[in-house]
């Protein structure tokens, strides 16, 4: 039983090893894979993934810098970039697509983001080549900021593609540290096993003496197991070792591409050739690990060359030569081969820096090419790290120097651009104010020829129509014929005036030359109205040779109207005259020559006055008009009541005839300013047109009427009416409906025109309205005046509204308030309205705007029972003041009264508010006398200084 057990137990023992030694072979193959996958995943996805994504911004690039320079030259060759980028971007998309489905966060950021934003940039690309192909510069260029904005937002995205690569490959070195842990773990479990087994197998060694060989040859095996694990932790290791390294190159990569984009960015958006030298270059070492550049320009003048050091940065100043004549060694190869060249020298100087420890260098001469490259000058970079210079940076150099290239090339011609667009401008400047100079010359000549008033047309010596003014177009819209033959023209316009045939005629023969000049008055009809004109030719010449032919188109239409008019007017004058004074010769020799009773000599001596006030009246109204349209009438302007002047007009008319004069109002006063005298002949005028065109009728309607500030005066008749056809004669001169029924009422025909220039002349409105058989409504339309208050004011009489406003602005010193009125008439309508206080000062213009003066107003003023005592100073002209300047179209009539000393007479007059003080410029002081007891007022004392006179006065009688 014992020996069964033991042999049990050895077996178990053997057993157990060899699962032991199974399970930690099997561990350490899992856990060695799991390690390979891992590592594979970061070697075999994530390096390549960002390798092709720094490849796509790379064929982006590539492509902007290609489009950059062939639109910036026009030459094809720099479009070889932008092919190949085209190309190898389509390669990178297929490859990094291939990992779309393995890594769903880059599919989710390059099917949303890259792909769009990389279609956008192709279109935009493919647009600019095709803009610049078809010569559209202009455009492309106002593209270009949105073409940088689509590459900014690129760049944006390719970040995140860079943050999600970053992520892919910190996961997945997460995981191999994982799986590194989980080996260590299956090889600390194996060996804890290991040591249970180890224990076992001492204690199954004193149970079980005859298994000790197979447990050393177990042993032996698991020895041997155990030195294969060692060995692959040893690889796992190591291929740690190596992926820490490929991370620490990655950086260094993104590190890179990071000073390559900014690089980039600053080769664009300069205006100056100075600040892009001094922003690139930087950018440009930095981003090739280089210490020193500077760039050299070859500069041609008229007989010579030499060569400018435009801009360097980091070497020493003493080792810069700012211009050179000729050069040497590897600068005179670069301009020669037009090739890159690469040389190494020892240092000295400065050069070998603060401690002194730089003893090499390695110099690249790069040149700089143009649109057909030609070598216009070099890039020199220096490395004082002669053992960082490696072939393997060749190509990225390339590169960078190559967009240098371009860039700087295009801010070269920019700059030159500039200087021409300088210089363009300067003489655009000069071209404009030539341009300026004739064009006013030939405006002032167009206005000149527009603003005649005869219609001018010129044709050269073929007949072809050159220039044609507005005047002539409009007779006969010759604008649309220039460039066509005169002669053609002519013969069409005479084909629908006929009378325009002679015309025609006549110019063809001056235009063949059989007849040396033209003049010819001829009618036409335009807007169905008949016009007389007068044309005239004049052969225009320069020297002696004839260049065309002028003609002036007179328009004579107002002539012939106005000889119709004279024909007409000493017609009707004529008749108008001849009646009346034959009827006066007529009685009177029958009173010289028969024996008559009284009956008969009275009645024939009222004819003969009755004929002598028609005829009268005739010539008064003929003299009224003639004044008025010569603009000789004058008007004394003043407040005028219309109420009581119609009421008054209307009770004398009605004393001569039957008819009833109605006068309906809303209000007592109705107050215009208007000439008394004018405003009573015009209603005369209406009144008397009114009874005579109403026979049949008994009575007249006067309405009065007010809205809106406006006056409005309607005299209606209920007679014959006026027909429609005579609405647009009815106020001129002589004109009179031509019917039976008007035949035998008298009259001239210039009572209307006499009213309407009468209405004008006041800025007011006449119209009217009729119904044949129903009678005639006149309406008149003035603006209605307000009479102003007095009360707690300074008056001021003056009928020149510069002058009034020159004498408030003086008084504005006294801190009163002040108004102005141009007409006695109103001034007396006011103080006679003045319920409280009244007035504080008047200052009386002798002669004002209405009928009555100055001196009227100071005697209403003297005889009023409560305001006589206002004072009063009297000035016919005042002095300026000081801050008033006369200009051309504005001048001041100088008065005896300064401004100043008008303020201090009104100062003290106002201080002294007892005294009966009236102030008179100085002047004779019996004259003065006689004119205010002329006018009713009573003198008690003169007392006269240099400049004025003042005149205490006595009480009015009605006060004492």
């Amino acid at each position: 039983m014992k020996s069964f057990t033991r042999s049990r137990i050895s077996k178990l023992y053997v057993v157990l090893i060899v699962v032991l030694l199974v399970f930690v072979s099997v561990s350490n193959f899992i856990a060695s894979r799991n390690m390979e996958t891992e590592s594979d995943a970061i070697v075999h996805d994530s390096i390549p993934i960002s390798n092709t994504t720094n490849s796509l911004l790379k064929d982006l690039i590539n492509q902007e810098t290609g489009i950059r320079g062939f639109q910036l030259s026009g030459n094809e060759q720099f479009l070889e970039p932008y092919t190949s980028g085209k190309k190898q971007l389509e390669l990178d998309l297929s490859t990094i697509s291939q990992y779309d489905k393995k890594y769903p966060t880059l599919q989710l950021i390059m099917d949303t983001q890259a792909i769009p934003a990389i279609n956008n940039l192709q279109k935009f690309f493919d647009t600019q080549l095709e803009l610049v192909r078809a010569d559209k510069l202009d455009e492309a260029k106002a593209r270009i900021a949105s073409g940088k904005t689509m590459m900014d937002r690129y760049r944006v995205v390719h970040t995140s593609i860079e943050k999600t690569i970053d992520q892919i490959t910190s996961d997945a070195y997460t995981a191999s540290l994982q799986a590194g842990k989980t080996s260590r773990m299956i090889t600390m479990v194996g060996s804890i096993i290991a040591l249970i087994v180890g224990g076992m197998s001492i204690f199954i060694s004193y149970r079980a003496y005859h298994a000790e060989e197979e447990i050393r040859r177990s042993e032996e095996t698991y020895r041997y197991m155990a030195e294969s694990l060692e060995t692959q932790n040893e690889e796992i290791m190591a291929q740690q070792e190596e992926q820490q390294l490929t991370l620490a190159k990655l950086s260094e990569r993104e590190r890179d591409l990071e000073l390559i984009s900014s690089y980039q960015e600053k080769l664009t958006g300069y205006v100056k050739l100075k600040d892009f030298l001094k922003h690139t270059l930087p950018a440009l070492l930095n981003s090739l690990s280089q210490d020193a550049a500077l760039v050299v320009m070859e500069r041609h003048a008229e007989d010579s060359t030499s060569y400018e050091v435009i801009h360097s940065i980091g070497y020493p100043k003493e080792h810069i030569n700012l211009n050179q004549r000729e050069l040497f060694g590897p600068a005179r190869r670069v301009f020669d081969e037009g090739t890159p060249i690469v040389h190494t020298r020892d240092v000295s100087g400065h050069e070998q820096g603060v401690h002194g420890g730089i003893t090499r260098a390695v110099d690249q001469y790069i040149p700089l090419l143009d649109d057909k490259q030609k070598v216009i000058g070099f890039l020199l970079l220096t490395s004082y790290q002669s053992s960082l210079f490696q072939e393997n940076n060749e190509r990225l150099t390339k590169g960078l120097v190559r967009q240098f290239g371009l860039a700087f090339y295009a801010q070269v011609m920019n700059d030159e651009r500039l200087g021409q667009a300088a210089s363009l401008a300067e003489l655009n400047d000069q071209l404009t104010a030539e341009k300026q100079l004739i064009e006013r010359q030939r405006d002032l000549i167009q206005n000149i020829l527009e603003s005649a008033h005869e219609g001018m047309m010129m044709c050269d010596s073929q007949g072809t129509i050159l220039f044609s003014n507005h005047r002539m177009n409009r007779y006969f819209s010759l604008n649309e014929r220039i460039g066509e033959n005169l002669v053609d023209s002519s013969h069409e316009i005479a084909a629908d005036s006929p009378s325009f045939i002679g015309v025609a005629s006549s110019i063809e023969a001056l235009i063949d030359g059989s007849l040396s000049n033209l003049t010819q008055r001829f009618s036409f009809e335009l807007e169905d109205q008949v016009q007389h004109a007068e044309l005239y030719a004049t052969v225009v010449s320069e020297d002696t040779e004839q260049q065309g032919y002028l003609f002036v188109f007179r328009d004579r239409t107002e002539e012939e109207r106005i000889d119709e008019m004279k024909n007409e007017f000493i017609s009707i004058v004529s008749h108008e005259l001849r009646t009346p004074l034959a009827s006066v010769l007529g009685f009177i020799e029958i009173l010289l020559h028969r024996e008559l009773s009284q009956e008969k000599q009275k009645k024939y001596m009222e004819t003969i006055n009755k004929e002598a006030h028609r005829l009268s009246n005739l010539i008064n109204d003929f003299l009224d008009l003639q004044r008025m349209e010569s603009g000789r009438q004058l008007y004394h302007f003043s407040p005028v009541n219309l109420l009581p002047t119609l009421q008054e007009i209307a009770e004398q008319w009605q004393d001569k005839h039957s008819h009833r004069i109605l006068i309906h109002q809303q209000e007592t006063e109705l107050y215009v300013r208007a000439d008394a005298d004018r405003i009573r002949q015009v209603f005369d005028n209406l009144i008397s047109n009114a009874i005579k065109y109403s026979p049949e009728a008994d009575h007249i309607d006067i309405h009065l009427t007010v809205d809106q500030g406006k006056i409005t005066i309607a005299i209606q008749d209920y007679g014959l009416g006026i027909p429609e056809e005579a609405r647009d004669q009815m106020f001129s001169k002589f004109f009179r409906v031509d019917n039976s029924d008007r035949r035998q009422i008298g009259g001239t025909g210039l009572g209307l025109a006499i009213v309407k220039e009468i209405v004008e002349g006041h800025n007011g409105h006449i119209s009217y309205t009729s119904e044949m058989g129903q009678g005639t409504t006149f309406r008149i339309e003035f603006d209605l005046y307000e009479i102003s208050n007095m009360d707690g004011q300074i008056v001021i009489f003056e009928d020149d509204d510069n002058l009034a406003k020159l004498i408030q602005v003086a008084l504005n010193k006294l801190g009163l308030p002040s108004m102005q009125l141009r007409s006695a008439e109103e001034g007396i309508i006011a103080l006679n309205r003045c319920k409280g206080e009244g007035p504080i000062l008047f200052i009386v213009d002798i002669h004002l705007e209405g009928a009555k003066t100055g001196w009227d107003f100071i005697a209403d003023l003297y005889r009023h029972p409560v305001h006589y005592q206002t004072p009063v100073i009297v000035s016919t002209a005042l002095d300026p003041p000081h801050d008033y300047h006369e200009k051309e179209i504005e001048k001041y009539l100088k008065k005896p009264f300064t401004m100043e000393r008008l303020v201090q007479v009104a100062k003290r007059l106002l201080d002294n508010k007892q005294s009966n003080a009236y102030v008179f410029p100085a002047q004779n002081k019996e004259n003065l006398t006689t004119t205010l007891q002329r006018n009713g007022i009573d003198v008690l004392e003169m007392k006269e200084s240099i400049d004025m006179i003042e005149v205490e006065i006595k009480k009015p009688q009605s006060n004492t």
